[in-house]
C-alpha cells in the first residue's frame, strides 16, 4: 500500500498495513489562497518567501506572531453577530485560478502521500474574529443571538463545503483538518451542550458532505476538551489529535472503539542522542500498539529533523511489522 491508500484504508474501516504517521501526508495551503497567508501557513511548490499575515476571507486582518508560530485577528469587523449579512464579505470562490493553481504545482502534488488542506477556521473560532472574544463567547450562549448565529454558521458550512468540494476536484486532496479551538488550558469554552445545540449540527452537515467527496477530515481543537468529546464523535468526524493536557490514554479507554484518535508524540525534551529518540519511540509504540491511533509529531518539538524522522520511520516501521505477524 502507499501511504494515501493506507490511510484511507485506516479511516475508511478497511485492513491497513500501519498505523498511520505524519509524514504520510503531505500539506497543500497555496499562496493565491489568501486566508493561507493571513494565517501563516502556506505549503506549496515554489517556497513561499512573501509576507505573512494581512488580509483573509471576510476582509479580517490578521497579524503574524512569530513566538506562536502563527496569526491572531487584529480588529473586529462586527458590532454584534446580527450584522453579519450586511458587513461580512463572502469571497467569490470562481474568481480563484483553481486549474493554474494545480497547474503551477503539478510536481509538489504527484506524490503518493495524501494531500491534506486546513480549513481556517470553524465556527467558534470564526466568530471571534469577526466579534472579539468575549463578545462571543456572550452571544453564542444569549437566546436573543440564536437565529443568528445559526443563519450565519449555515453560511459559514455552505462556504467551506464548496472550498472543499474544490480542493478535491483540482488538487486530488485526501484530507482536511477543520481548525476551531474549543478550550483553554483548564477547560472547554462552553457546556456541552451549547456546544451540542450551536455548533455540532453545522459540523455534522460539514463532515457529511467532505465525506461526500471522499475526504477525511480531522478536528483541529486545542484546550482541555474531554467533555465535548461524545459530541464530536457523534458528529462523524474521523480523528482529533488534540492537546497533551487532554488524557488521551483514558480517551482511548473509553471512546477507542468508537473513534480514531491520534497520538501527539511529542516529547517533552528535544532529543540529542538519536537512540533516545527511538526509545522513545518504541515506547509509544508498544503502549498503543493495539488501538487503532495514528501518530502525530511535531520536527521542532524533537530537536532535529534526524530525530524527527527516527521517531516518524520508528513507529511506522514498529507498526508494519507488528501487523505483518498478527
Amino acid at each position: 500500500m502507499t501511504p494515501r491508500e493506507n490511510i484511507h484504508a485506516f479511516y475508511e474501516g478497511r485492513p491497513y498495513e500501519w498505523q498511520p504517521v505524519g509524514t504520510d501526508k503531505k500539506d497543500f495551503q497555496p499562496e493565491e489562497i489568501c486566508e493561507y497567508v493571513a494565517r501563516a501557513f502556506v505549503f506549496q511548490q515554489k517556497p513561499y518567501t512573501g509576507p505573512k499575515g494581512g488580509k483573509g476571507w471576510f476582509n479580517i486582518e490578521w497579524e503574524f506572531e512569530p513566538g506562536a508560530g502563527g496569526s491572531i485577528s487584529l480588529k473586529p469587523i462586527l458590532d454584534e453577530v446580527s450584522e453579519w449579512k450586511e458587513k461580512m464579505v463572502f469571497p467569490n470562490l470562481d474568481e480563484i485560478d483553481w486549474e493554474g493553481i494545480a497547474a503551477r504545482n503539478a510536481d509538489y502534488l504527484n506524490t503518493d502521500r495524501a494531500i491534506q488542506f486546513t480549513v481556517f477556521t470553524g465556527y467558534f473560532e470564526r466568530l471571534i474574529s469577526l466579534l472579539s472574544f468575549e463578545e462571543a463567547a456572550m452571544e453564542l450562549i444569549m437566546e436573543d443571538y440564536e437565529d443568528d448565529i445559526q443563519e450565519l454558521f449555515t453560511a459559514l458550512t455552505d462556504f467551506y463545503i464548496d472550498f472543499a468540494q474544490r480542493f478535491r476536484k483540482y488538487f486530488g486532496a485526501d484530507f482536511v483538518i477543520i481548525h476551531d479551538d474549543w478550550g483553554t488550558q483548564r477547560s472547554a469554552f462552553f457546556s456541552p451542550a451549547v456546544h451540542k445545540k450551536m455548533i455540532i449540527p453545522h459540523l455534522t452537515r460539514f463532515i457529511k458532505a467532505f465525506h461526500d467527496f471522499g475526504l477525511i477530515v480531522e478536528m483541529h481543537s486545542c484546550g482541555f476538551i474531554e467533555e465535548l468529546i461524545p459530541n464530536l464523535i457523534s458528529s462523524g468526524i474521523d480523528t482529533w489529535a488534540g492537546q497533551g493536557i487532554c488524557d488521551k490514554r483514558k480517551l482511548i479507554n473509553e471512546y477507542g472503539d468508537q473513534f480514531k484518535f491520534e497520538v501527539i508524540t511529542n516529547p517533552k525534551q528535544p532529543f540529542t542522542n538519536m537512540d533516545d529518540a527511538k526509545q522513545f519511540a518504541l515506547d509509544i509504540f508498544n503502549e498503543f500498539k493495539d488501538k487503532d491511533v495514528a501518530y502525530w509529531t511535531s520536527p521542532k518539538r524533537c530537536g532535529s529533523r534526524e530525530a524527527f524522522e527516527i521517531i516518524s520511520n520508528t513507529l511506522k516501521e514498529q507498526s508494519r511489522q507488528y501487523r505483518a505477524q498478527a
